[in-house]
C-alpha cells in the first residue's frame, strides 16, 4: 500500500527538482475530495510548508538555482468546488511566503 495522499499528512509524497532547479513537493491524491476533505488537505499542505520553513529544504532562489519552492497537488479524480476555492486562497496565502503552488487533475495542469 502506497502511503500518499491527505491520509498520511506526516507524508512528503514525492519531491522533484527539475533541470532549471525548481523544487516541487507533490501531493498525490487519488480520492475525489470533496468540502469535508478541506481540514485534512490542508493540514497536509501545512505540513509541506513546515517542512520546508523548518530548514529541511533550501528556499532561497540562489539555494534553487534561481526557482522558488512549489508545491504541486496532483489529483486523479475531479474535485468538488469547495476544494478549487481553498486550493485558490492556500495559494494566495503561499504565494505571501515566496512560495508557489500548483495543482494538476489527471496530468493536466489546472487554472486556479
Amino acid at each position: 500500500m502506497t502511503r500518499s495522499g491527505i491520509q498520511f499528512p506526516d507524508v512528503i509524497d514525492l519531491t522533484t527538482k527539475a533541470r532549471d532547479g525548481t523544487i516541487r513537493l507533490v501531493v498525490a491524491e487519488t480520492e475525489a475530495l470533496t468540502g469535508h476533505h478541506v481540514p485534512a488537505l490542508k493540514r497536509k499542505l501545512d505540513n509541506y510548508v513546515a517542512f520546508v520553513q523548518d530548514g529541511n529544504l533550501a528556499t532561497s532562489p540562489a539555494a534553487t538555482g534561481g526557482q522558488w519552492v512549489l508545491i504541486r497537488v496532483d489529483l486523479y479524480a475531479q474535485p468538488d468546488q469547495l476544494i478549487v476555492m481553498f486550493l485558490r486562497h492556500y495559494r494566495t496565502l503561499l504565494e505571501k511566503q515566496g512560495l508557489g503552488l500548483e495543482v494538476s487533475l489527471n496530468q493536466k495542469d489546472l487554472i486556479l
